[in-house]
């Protein structure tokens, strides 16, 4: 049997699976494609420690304005 006169019969189905399998997946799982293959993966869940943000730190309006003026100096520099 000859190669060219061969046909397979999913030749036209492929992008569909492909598709159907695309839009099933779930939270956590990809599709990975190497070496002209496709695989799915699925990564574990990390348990999420949930708490409070720490408090962050308070700066004053003179501290902003100063540190503006630093980085603002900083840049002119840099293209003088």
């Amino acid at each position: 049997m000859d190669f060219d006169t061969r046909i397979t019969t999913g030749e036209k189905e492929i992008p569909k699976i492909r598709a159907d399998v695309f839009f099933r997946l779930k939270q956590g799982e990809f599709i990975t494609y190497a070496d002209g293959k496709d695989k799915k993966v699925q990564f574990k869940l990390a348990k999420i420690k949930r708490e409070f943000p720490q408090e962050s730190k308070r700066f004053s309006q003179a501290d902003l304005e100063e540190n503006f003026e630093r980085i603002y100096i900083e840049a002119r520099s840099i293209f003088n």
